[in-house]
């Protein structure tokens, strides 16, 4: 991303700057626990996110791509949802749109099959739900109905041959990944913190991935 750097003018190197700075904020609170303090660093972080992109598409060759905004707004929900104990299922519902959306921008990017990944997708899924399973009680069909999705979405990242669209998509899956081992499994303030350092990865090559795709969406 840093030859990217140039392609951007002067507000969004701020933004990008002001975004970088409270994602450590972010981070830092989360190895201190100082969880009332993310009710301020956390619900920043997309906002400034679709600040920085909102701005930077202004430079780019790339019209918005608005299904890609309406997916950061989703994704801002699931934040602010996934900082309450009753927030899992509304936060689950808000990054499943989210994802959704951003199937449909990839999907306009497709310029292959990428076959040769869909049996290593379905083995990691399998394999990985499968550890899941036990420990899902009554999350077992949500959880494994985001999977799915999720999975697709890496799976039309790879569709494009955009190299900052399938890193981010592969963040997101380690993020998501990750993130049901915390919640279900084994919490942990390091594993809270690689959900996060990995999540704010992915929207972000995301962002400059759709910034250059080569193709225009809606």
């Amino acid at each position: 991303m840093a030859k990217d750097w140039s392609l951007i003018d002067k507000k969004s190197q701020i933004a990008l700057l002001v975004l970088g700075l409270m994602f450590i904020c972010d981070l830092l609170f989360i190895v201190l626990g100082r969880e009332q303090l993310r009710l301020f660093s956390k619900t920043l972080l997309m906002p400034l996110l679709l600040v920085f992109y909102w701005l930077a598409s202004q430079k780019s060759n790339q019209p918005k791509q608005n299904l890609f905004i309406a997916g950061l707004i989703l994704s801002w929900f699931g934040d602010v949802f996934l900082l309450f104990d009753w927030g899992f299922i509304a936060g689950l519902g808000s990054f499943l749109l989210a994802h959704i959306c951003y199937i449909f921008c990839l999907k306009k990017l497709s310029i292959s099959k990428a076959l040769w990944s869909l049996p290593l997708i379905i083995i990691y899924l399998f394999t990985f739900l499968t550890f899941l399973f036990p420990h899902l009680g009554d999350m077992k069909i949500p959880v494994i109905l985001y999977a799915l999705c999720i999975s697709g979405m890496l799976y039309f990242s790879l569709k494009t041959k955009q190299t900052l669209l399938i890193i981010g998509a592969v963040f997101f899956v380690i993020s998501d990944s990750v993130l049901a081992i915390n919640l279900f499994v084994n919490p942990s303030k390091i594993l809270g913190f690689l959900v996060m350092f990995t999540y704010v990865l992915a929207q972000t090559f995301l962002a400059f991935g759709f910034l250059k795709s080569k193709k225009s969406t809606t």
